[in-house]
């Protein structure tokens, strides 16, 4: 279970500012790292501090709102875009463009609105509105929402991406697909159920969400994994990482009726441009092999 993306797809109804954070990391004659080493020591030294106090605001306080998109403004434009650029973001846009396919009938394809939930600078996005989607997103970072409506604005789409939180978030029409490519890990976890629960309010009624998001089993999957041995916490923005039992519980409490799961992982075939098709059958067979993993104690309790 090394590195595993689950995904997990749940159909709505179916027919079937604080102060910033400070850094002691070894500093260069200008004040700054001086070497990629420094600036990923850097990079998780602030991130860890970050964690450490979104998770102690009050839910749904505006503290905690402003924290938030304080964070990863800092982290991604201040530091990740200044010693590895791009480094922020997920590589694996035509695997999830695939999957966005496999999931809409032929009758509907064109037409099929898709909203990215967390859509950072809008690359998915943007491969979906080449191809005629009507495309919408959101994200906490300002400078990546920036550059997305920048980038969206040849297919006339600068106004369908926001900065901002999702469950302050009006959408302007119901939802074919939702997808949360690697950022329910980074929610508090203690706001997960209600964005679930909004994510289910914004679907249409053969619509469906999909959500691709690092193995706990293997984790840590944040800055901290090169700092913290296989197994450990997840100390930095993974303010939680989940197995697939966990993703079943949190969909179904949010009323998704119906939660599929991949027989192989996607991005992996996604190499030989083939995307796997989802069933029950495969997230009955995650959930009996977590079980068993569990029980003979090859992974920790996440």
């Amino acid at each position: 279970m090394t590195d595993v993306n689950y995904s997990r797809l749940g159909r709505g109804i179916l027919p079937c500012a604080a102060d910033a954070v400070e850094s002691s990391a070894v500093h260069g004659k200008s004040g700054e790292p001086a070497t990629f080493e420094q600036w990923r020591q850097r990079h998780y030294e602030i991130e860890k501090q970050y964690a450490g106090r979104i998770l102690k605001t009050p839910k749904g306080s505006e503290e905690r709102r402003q924290l938030f998109q304080q964070a990863y403004s800092d982290v991604i434009g201040n530091i990740i875009e200044r010693y590895d650029p791009g480094g922020g973001e997920t590589n694996y846009t035509d695997t999830v463009v695939g999957i966005v396919k496999t999931l809409l009938s032929p009758s509907v394809r064109k037409s099929a609105k898709i909203f990215d939930l967390g859509c950072g600078s809008g690359h998915l996005l943007i491969a979906l509105a080449k191809d005629g989607y009507d495309v919408y997103g959101i994200d906490v970072s300002r400078a990546s929402i920036e550059q997305a409506k920048q980038d969206l604005s040849a297919f006339g789409k600068s106004e369908h991406v926001q900065h901002g939180d999702v469950l302050d978030y009006h959408a302007p029409t119901k939802f074919d697909v939702i997808v949360m490519d690697n950022v329910i890990e980074h929610l508090v976890p203690d706001e997960t159920p209600d964005i679930l629960a909004k994510c289910h309010e914004m679907l249409g009624e053969q619509g469906y969400l999909v959500v691709l998001t690092p193995h706990s089993f293997s984790g840590p999957h944040d800055v901290s994994k090169h700092f913290l041995p296989f197994g450990a916490k997840a100390e930095g923005f993974h303010l939680k990482e989940f197995s697939f039992t966990d993703m079943d519980e949190f969909l179904r409490r949010a009323g998704f009726q119906d939660v599929l799961g991949f027989p192989f992982h996607p991005r992996l075939l996604g190499k030989y441009h083939l995307t796997p098709k989802p069933s029950e059958w495969a997230a009955r067979k995650s959930m009996m092999l977590e079980k068993i993993a569990k029980n003979v104690g090859l992974f920790r309790n996440s």
